[in-house]
């Protein structure tokens, strides 16, 4: 009788390893209209790489894939090379989204965790200071071999600089409601074009107080580690 427990025991120590094994990581579900594919691979952004993780089955623009993970972190679900949804996620959260893939920065959507919630917010307003140099840089081309050129260039220099103070402004405010979450990251290192919003010298300060309250809430992630060695270096 004593050996019969013990092994049952043994089996009910093991189906417990096993389920609390299975508990680690998060689940994403996704919902696509206009959805041409039959996979997507599902990649990990890391500091300094990008690592493919698994591909999954896309059935009626609908998808459902569990990822093994220890640390919150960012993660895309790829459905081409020039077509994905970014989102950040971590241990135990159920992650959501749902887009038109004709047009996907305009009408994605994600529910699951506050962190996504507000990366994509950072990607939406960012988006339209894309939108607003894409109409100055074609009223640009409109005018180029024309008499009146000098003026609009001026014009045009005055509405860009304008709204790319704004949107920094828009980011420097976001960065210091929100130090100690990692969309903060993303949203110091954004660009438009190859122009970046922040300057690491510049914008030390800011970049100082985010990387210490993220280190307060993520001691050991590894994207808030390289941000520390990045900032030690420079």
């Amino acid at each position: 009788m004593k050996r019969v427990n013990l092994y049952l025991s043994i089996i009910l120590l093991g189906l417990l390893f096993i389920t609390s094994c299975k508990k680690q990581g998060f689940t994403v579900k996704g919902d696509f209209k206009n959805c041409r594919y039959t996979v997507a691979a599902i990649e990990e952004v890391k500091p300094y790489e990008i690592v493919t993780l698994d591909t999954v089955l896309i059935i009626n623009g609908k998808l459902t894939h569990r990822v093994d993970c220890l640390e919150k972190g960012f993660y895309c679900i790829r459905f081409n090379d020039t077509l994905s949804v970014t989102f950040i996620a971590g241990d135990k959260d159920n992650i959501f989204i749902e887009a038109d893939l004709r047009d996907i920065k305009n009408t994605q959507a994600i529910k699951g965790n506050e962190e996504s919630v507000l990366f994509l917010e950072v990607n939406r307003k960012i988006h339209e200071m894309y939108k607003i140099t894409d109409s100055l840089s074609k009223i640009f081309v409109q005018y180029q071999d024309t008499e009146e050129f000098d003026s609009i260039r001026t014009a045009l220099d005055s509405c860009y600089f304008t709204h790319f103070r704004y949107y920094k402004t828009y980011l420097q405010d976001f960065i210091l409601q929100h130090p100690n979450k990692l969309a903060s990251i993303s949203a110091f290192y954004q660009k438009i074009g190859y122009r970046s919003f922040f300057d690491r010298f510049e914008d030390r300060a800011l970049l100082e107080k985010m990387t210490h309250e993220l280190s307060i809430s993520y001691p050991n992630n590894q994207h808030v580690v390289a941000l520390k060695e990045k900032l030690n270096n420079e």
